[in-house]
């Protein structure tokens, strides 16, 4: 590839037709609509014609003098696009930073970093020519030769394409730049739109591990997070550390053999929480990594943060339900053991005291009088306690709660209940449920019969109310169907009602039973 290498120098005019020549061929693939990364590609391949060297790359120069490869021609094994070195060696792309002149590498054993790997390509000689815009060092275009030296005039070659195609390489490398801009807001947008729907942790985790390593080329990106007696955490700030000269970070302190790793804390109310980690193997990562990540992080914390705070929420709707409850059965108790067994003694009484008296006196007819609104009273007494809770809820379990409550009722009822004995908070549940489709159809759906479904599907309560009325119901509207959904909300279910009008009203919930919850045996009814 070197066959121009015994001809001597070319001179000045033909080198810069040469290279004017090269520039003309770019620019009509410009014209011709092509992607920033085939004209940079282009670029690479140019400049492989002109020095007839076997590996071409085009780089770009970081602040601190760290190169990024932006094109490749003749890329050994284990080099690509994106690959990151750092400025500490003796190399021509380090020479050409520090000298802003151009360099040359006859002693590839002292490359430092990982992007080059040349050495290990077999190549023998290498050379960096500056890449300018205006008048500022951006980068360098970089030949190497593998079996022979490079031509003694492809230096003057290089200077001088370099010089006409650094605003295009500049503009097109701008573009690139751009295009990540977009793809990395729209990676951003994809997780905040996760976090704002109340995606799970995991789910938001594993995105944002997924999306951070295709936006940084495929490095390993890990979200980390701690307990309170977890592994030790960042310093409170982005960091990254790398390893020169074939000493691998795995040396040194991690475990993990990257030899390349940024990590940022993920910190929620003061104390570092997780840790999101980019690591990789050769190359240092991408410029701009830290940067990247944090934004990254800070979605997380607000993840994090709306996650814990709805735990917290729902924690608290829980115990506000367990104490109804809780309130529901004490009342249900107090009212049974006090007022009702109080009104049975006087219903006796007073049966006793009507046959001591006269029947047709004035007394008789009194004693009449307040048996019959004593007995109205022990009526309504029960019928609220049964309101609130039933007593055979709590003795026999749902099937025999629902028997009680359909018993009274002027609409005709089929129940069907095959479940064990369930927790108590899930049977209270599906009673109430039950209790208020039914109080709704006997209310307002003029209906003539309804059916009652309680399965048991799996881990799955299904709970199934019908009615055969106008249907129309409208579940936003009264404080009972709402407050149910709160409850099977607080449960972890879903309840749906479906009223079509004039086609009945059917009311279905879901309830979750925890695995190992203690049931007793199966009992199954049909009661009518």
């Amino acid at each position: 590839m070197n066959g121009d290498q015994d001809h001597g120098l070319v001179p000045e005019p033909d080198r810069l037709a040469v290279a004017q020549l090269a520039v003309r061929r770019l620019g009509e693939l410009t014209l011709r609509g092509a992607s920033a990364a085939e004209v940079l590609q282009a670029v690479a391949g140019q400049a492989a014609q002109l020095s007839g060297a076997d590996v071409t790359t085009v780089l770009r120069y970081e602040a601190d003098g760290s190169s990024d490869i932006v094109a490749l021609d003749g890329a050994p094994a284990g080099v690509t696009v994106g690959m990151r070195a750092p400025c500490a060696g003796d190399d021509a792309v380090e020479r050409l930073w520090r000298t802003d002149r151009p360099a040359r590498g006859d002693d590839l054993t002292r490359v430092s970093g990982h992007w080059p790997r040349i050495e290990h390509a077999g190549c023998a000689e290498s050379l960096a020519v500056p890449i300018r815009t205006e008048g500022n060092l951006w980068g360098a275009l970089v030949v190497a030769s593998r079996d022979q030296p490079l031509a003694r005039d492809v230096e003057h070659r290089l200077v001088a394409f370099g010089e006409l195609v650094g605003p295009l390489v500049v503009s097109a490398d701008a573009r690139l730049q751009l295009r990540a801009w977009a793809d990395e807001q729209a990676a951003l947008r994809r997780v905040a739109e996760m976090v704002a729907r109340a995606a799970s942790l995991d789910e938001v985790f594993t995105t944002v591990a997924e999306e951070v390593s295709a936006l940084l080329g495929g490095p390993h990106v890990e979200l980390i997070p701690y307990d309170d007696a977890g592994r030790q955490a960042v310093a409170g700030r982005p960091a990254r550390t790398h390893a020169d000269d074939g000493r691998r970070v795995a040396d040194a302190a991690d475990p993990s053999g990257a030899a390349s790793t940024a990590a940022v804390p993920i910190t929620v109310e003061g104390r570092v929480r997780a840790e999101l980690v980019a690591s990789c193997e050769g190359p240092l990562l991408p410029a701009g990594t830290e940067s990247r990540l944090a934004q990254f992080a800070e979605l997380t914390t607000l993840a994090i943060a709306a996650s814990e705070a709805r735990a917290r929420l729902l924690a608290s709707r829980v115990r506000i339900a367990a104490d109804a409850d809780e309130a529901r059965r004490v009342l249900q108790r107090d009212v049974h053991d006090g007022p009702q067994q109080r009104l049975v003694h006087a219903v006796i009484a007073l049966k006793m005291a009507r046959t001591t008296v006269e029947r047709g006196s004035e007394a008789a007819d009194l004693v009449e009088e307040v048996l019959s609104n004593v007995e109205q009273a022990s009526r309504e007494l029960r019928d609220i306690v049964q309101a609130v809770l039933p007593r055979s809820l709590g003795y026999g379990g749902l099937s025999t709660g629902l028997r009680s409550l359909v018993a009274d009722l002027s609409l005709p009822v089929d129940v069907r209940v095959a479940t064990p004995r369930l927790p108590a908070a899930v049977e209270t549940t599906a009673y109430l449920i039950v209790a208020e489709a039914l109080t709704n159809a006997v209310k307002h759906s003029r209906a003539r019969r309804a059916h009652v479904h309680v399965d048991l599907e799996g881990e799955t309560l299904v709970v199934e109310v019908r009615d055969d009325g106008v249907g129309g119901a409208d579940p936003g509207h009264g404080s009972g169907m709402t407050s149910l959904c709160d409850r099977v909300d607080v449960a972890g279910g879903s309840l749906t009602v479906v009223s079509p009008p004039g086609q009945g009203t059917t009311v279905r919930a879901e309830l979750p039973v925890r695995p190992g919850d203690d049931r007793g045996t199966v009992a199954g009814h049909d009661v009518s």
